[in-house]
């Protein structure tokens, strides 16, 4: 599917909410947690199958593969109600809410459906990551006031003739009511009705299992910072030209950098006479996050080096286990905080031993997250890391490998291509999840043009 291939919305209906809302939950106010968010880029995800489950030239099976997508997506929302909710401003206390009072998830959720000329086989093998055809086929929630809706999904049929078919299904959830961890979940119980299996265990919405001692007014205090002009809500992110770049780390590859990074890391601190200790390998996302960090300060020096400016790494650590009191594993919103790594830009492009000062200080930030996962001072924190993400050396990590994302089954087969289908991600921007194989990592970076051919030279150099 090229750039120029046209999608058409043929048709735009409503999945209703197929039960009410419990009464104590038909107002839920966004967390700390959540409001950072609010001006934030929605979550918008993109599921491109090459089989579309109809032998590619069947006209009669597309009807049936929406009816079913329209089901489970209705069995879904009716676990995750919230999704069918509009965030909403309430002028007399300064909050903002997911309303899901039987006046707002009447509507239920948009649900599109589309047609395009475009080639899903080509589109999924394409090394180009085609950002204008991507963005065709996920739907919009731009909504520059509230209310605003939560969910919006579309599945685009690729109609191009000859053998070509398959179907492209796109999602947006606004982030302010969930993060990573909670849009995989939603996506997990969506495939499972897909497929008529058992849902994993029902979520969590109640707020109040946050326990901060000034939790509302800490709420209150960052959404007057980040959205001053409620109900009004204006974008934070003001992206340059960047482009894009999707790479696949297979599981021995993994390997040979978690074991060079545990050899570098022998040769530093080994001294002679002593007992050679056991060796420490990295996790995969501490290495892998180490290899990308390091490769991106490389390729920015090669244009502009700058021995003694620090770089920065942001990073999500997910704090439902390590709060106190512990947040349930299902809880869904957003419950994750940024680690931030800092080191200086010349250590980290070093050819030789940059990725072991990436992983040092990667530790470090993990330590000094295990240690306080929640920071009393909230909203001051929040201001420094946006502080950072302002600075040229910044790098933000997002995801996780844990992510099964290949595992999203419809009912016709795992994705062929999954990708982050946004306009709005900034430069330095590179997000990590498991890939099609077992053990591997896709990872999708955002750099300025002239830093990219770079970037992919010192991932391939390692």
């Amino acid at each position: 599917m090229a750039s120029g291939a046209e999608v058409r919305v043929v048709a735009a209906i409503r999945v209703p909410l197929l039960r009410r809302s419990p009464p104590h939950l038909e107002q839920i106010p966004l967390s700390l947690f959540d409001v950072w968010f609010l001006p934030q880029p929605p979550i918008q995800r993109l599921f491109l199958y090459d089989d579309d489950g109809g032998g590619g030239g069947a006209d009669d099976y597309f009807p049936s593969l929406v009816e079913s997508l329209r089901s489970s997506l209705a069995d879904a929302v009716a676990v995750f109600f919230p999704l069918a909710g509009k965030l909403t401003y309430v002028p007399s206390t300064g909050d903002v809410v997911v309303d899901c009072s039987p006046s707002a998830v009447g509507d239920g959720v948009a649900f599109l459906e589309a047609e395009s000329d475009g080639d899903a086989r080509a589109l999924s093998a394409a090394k180009r990551h085609d950002v204008p055809a991507f963005l065709r086929l996920v739907p919009s929630l731009e909504a520059p006031e509230l209310p605003a809706p939560v969910l919006a999904v579309q599945v685009t049929r690729f109609v191009g003739g000859g053998d070509r078919g398959g179907v492209a299904v796109g999602v947006a959830v606004h982030h302010a009511v969930a993060d990573g961890l909670s849009f995989w979940r939603f996506m997990d119980v969506w495939s499972a009705a897909a497929r008529g299996r058992p849902s994993p265990p029902a979520p969590v919405f109640d707020r109040s299992a946050i326990v901060h001692p000034m939790a509302a007014d800490v709420a209150r205090r960052i959404l007057r910072k980040v959205t001053p002009e409620l109900p009004l809500v204006i974008s934070i992110f003001v992206c340059a030209r960047v482009h894009f770049r999707r790479k696949f780390i297979k599981s021995h590859r993994i390997g040979h950098i978690k074991n060079r990074i545990a050899e570098l890391d022998e040769a530093t601190t080994a001294s002679p006479g002593t007992e050679r200790r056991p060796r420490r390998l990295p996790s995969t996302f501490v290495a892998v996050a180490a290899l990308v960090w390091s490769s991106v300060v490389r390729a920015r020096a090669s244009r502009q080096p700058d021995d003694g400016a620090r770089a920065h790494l942001v990073f999500p650590a997910d704090c439902r286990r390590r709060l106190d009191p512990p947040v349930d594993a299902a809880y869904f919103g957003n419950c994750v905080r940024c680690c931030v790594a800092g080191a200086a830009a010349g250590d980290l492009a070093d050819a030789h031993r940059g990725v072991l000062h990436a992983r040092e200080a990667i530790r470090e930030a993990i330590d000094g997250f295990l240690e306080h996962p929640m920071v009393e001072a909230f909203d001051a924190w929040i201001d420094a890391v946006a502080a950072l993400v302002r600075q040229p050396g910044f790098v933000a990590v997002t995801a996780s490998p844990r992510f099964q994302v290949y595992e999203v089954d419809l009912g016709w087969g795992a994705p062929s291509r999954v990708e982050f289908a946004s306009e709005s991600l900034p430069n330095g921007m590179v997000a990590m999840t498991a890939g099609r194989k077992e053990a591997s990592v896709q990872v999708m970076a955002t750099l300025r043009p002239e830093h990219m051919e770079a970037f992919r030279s010192q991932l391939l150099y390692w």
